[in-house]
């Protein structure tokens, strides 16, 4: 009975604490970037690395269809560094040490940042963050033993009871930290591992991460790292931080050896001492690749020729190539600069934001000022007639793009603002009694942005195809019709995508006129679906988007905020390589 009793509080206790630092880490990736001393980078930086860092974590933001991560620099860290960290994709940080601005070129930052983009992509920042919320549990286990030891200490009296629940709750606690550490560590360094090979299989170019690699292993502070809060989130950074009995990462070398099957250690030393030798003479940025036009003219234009085989397609979910990361630099370029002015501040991308939903019927959208005057301050309702002129002068295809590069500073606003802002969007959404995709997904976005950001749920369910058939039905529905020219041509795309998935029974097609107002909570029920139940549903939808061999900018906004609500981020659809 004693025994049961004190191994029930014990096991209250750790589970308490865990749930006190879940709680403390329960802002996000920014909550643990500022504990390691991070600046957050403004988008008004004028500092050149600054610059090309934004521009690189942004380029692979749009490659891999997850909303831009906040960007922070330790700047008191002179060695290479980085993490990333975050319940979910909508509220992730991605943070690099001012030695990695420093010291590596755009080609080597962009293979670290693709390195952090993978554990953003493979769901391990929520990992990350329940195993620190887990080691904190036990560790606060030993200071509870240290503090009824020196109770004990000083007791004159009674000392013993004391001094053996002290002893007992100690080693409980340290045993259970060291239990916790080897196995934070064990997950860490299998994760790393597929990080390393998932950076190389986003840009398809080893040489980027293996030279930044080698960079780290050529500077003599390659794993000190300054603040004291490493011990606790070591297992979240790109290198291990300082030195501690069970290593997080495997060596330098193993990695490099992973990277390139055959290299050996002889190798290694011999491209360490030549990295040192040409350190002050290497170029700090390489060229960039050459974009792909023909693709980039076609989504421009509204209209993209897409590969029949959906599979094909569906499996870059979470998989961004080359070809992405490039189709994303065009877009990036493509993007007039002004909307970087309103990124950075909450106040004028809120402003940006309401802009991208005036109507273009002036009855509408007087109605839409009037709502707009009542609700945002008066000197941030002026500024929407200029706002809204930029927006109306995107392409279409640029228009989510745009939209997505204001959240990370949206989500700097207060809880009661972003609650009002969603209001807001959803009344000028609906001013003109109808809301088309480009409206839907918007409002859609932003409103599980703001949600994930301070509530983050489950990733994934138990559910099957067949358990949310009719919300599955709806889906496919409203992007047939969305991308086909006829409601002949919709019913055929319709089945094209549905009938692989529910080949028995399935729902008729049926696209109502009032789509919208059932179309969130659909895609919300298919959150509850199982990861490959996920990935089965995402190839059905591109083999209904690939039925005419074409893509619609409504298709593909369709299809990113489907992928974005299922938290399967989709890099942009692109046409088969030639050759």
């Amino acid at each position: 009975s004693w025994t049961f009793t004190v191994s029930f509080l014990v096991v209250a206790f750790i589970g308490i604490a865990s749930a006190y630092k879940t709680l403390v880490l329960r802002g996000g990736g920014g909550v643990v970037a500022r504990s390691l001393g991070g600046v957050r980078v403004d988008r008004g930086t004028e500092d050149p690395l600054r610059r090309r860092l934004l521009n690189v974590v942004e380029e692979m933001s749009i490659a891999s269809g997850v909303p831009m991560p906040e960007v922070y620099v330790l700047e008191r860290e002179a060695s290479i560094n980085a993490f990333a960290a975050g319940h979910t994709p909508a509220n992730a940080a991605i943070g690099v040490t001012q030695g990695t601005l420093q010291q590596l070129n755009r080609e080597q930052l962009q293979g670290v940042v693709a390195h952090e983009f993978s554990h953003v992509l493979n769901g391990d920042m929520r990992l990350s963050l329940r195993l620190m919320g887990l080691v904190f549990g036990l560790l606060a286990v030993a200071m509870l033993g240290r503090l009824l030891l020196r109770v004990a200490a000083h007791a004159r009296k009674g000392a013993a009871p004391f001094l053996a629940a002290g002893g007992a709750v100690i080693v409980i606690g340290y045993v259970g930290l060291a239990c916790g550490r080897f196995i934070q560590a064990w997950i860490s360094r299998k994760r790393e591992s597929l990080a390393d090979a998932s950076a190389v299989q986003f840009t398809r170019n080893p040489d980027g991460l293996k030279e930044a690699l080698l960079r780290a292993a050529a500077q003599p502070s390659a794993t000190v790292f300054t603040n004291a809060d490493t011990e606790e989130v070591g297992h979240m950074l790109f290198l291990s931080a300082g030195r501690r009995a069970l290593a997080t990462h495997p060596s330098l070398f193993e990695r490099l050896q992973e990277l390139q099957p055959g290299y050996t250690k002889g190798q290694f030393e011999s491209e360490v001492r030549l990295v040192q030798k040409r350190w002050e003479r290497e170029a700090q940025a390489a060229s960039p690749a050459p974009a792909p036009k023909e693709a980039a003219t076609g989504l421009l234009r509204g209209t993209l020729a897409v590969p029949a085989l959906g599979s094909l397609i569906a499996a870059t979910v979470g998989d961004p190539g080359t070809r992405h990361i490039e189709f994303a630099r065009m877009l990036r370029k493509a993007m007039p600069m002004v909307i970087q002015q309103y990124a950075k501040a909450p106040e004028s991308a809120r402003v940006m934001m309401c802009a991208m939903l005036l109507s273009r019927e002036d009855a509408v959208r007087a109605k839409q000022m009037e709502v707009v005057k009542k609700t945002l301050p008066a000197k941030d309702a002026a500024g929407l007639d200029a706002a809204s002129s930029i927006a109306q002068g995107l392409e279409p295809i640029l228009r989510l793009p745009s939209v997505l590069r204001l959240f990370p500073v949206l989500r700097q606003l207060p809880d009661a603002d972003k609650d009002q802002l969603r209001e807001l969007l959803d009344t000028l959404a609906s001013s003109d009694a109808r809301i088309d995709v480009f409206e839907f997904a918007l409002t859609k976005l932003v409103s599980d942005s703001m949600q994930d950001a301070s509530n983050p749920g489950p990733q994934h369910g138990n559910a099957t195809i067949e358990d949310l058939a009719t919300e599955i039905g709806l889906t496919f529905a409203v992007l047939a019709r969305h991308g086909a020219a006829d409601e002949m041509a919709a019913r055929q795309a319709y089945e094209a995508g549905i009938a692989p998935l529910l080949p028995r029974v399935r729902p008729g097609y049926e696209c109502p006129a009032s789509w919208a107002e059932h179309y969130g909570g659909a895609l919300d029920a298919l959150t509850r679906l199982r990861p490959a139940a996920k990935e089965l549903l995402i190839g059905g939808l591109v083999r209904t988007i690939a039925h005419d061999g074409q893509l619609a900018v409504e298709e593909a906004e369709l299809l990113r905020t489907i992928c974005a609500v299922l938290q399967c981020p989709m890099p942009p659809v692109l046409p088969p390589a030639a050759g």
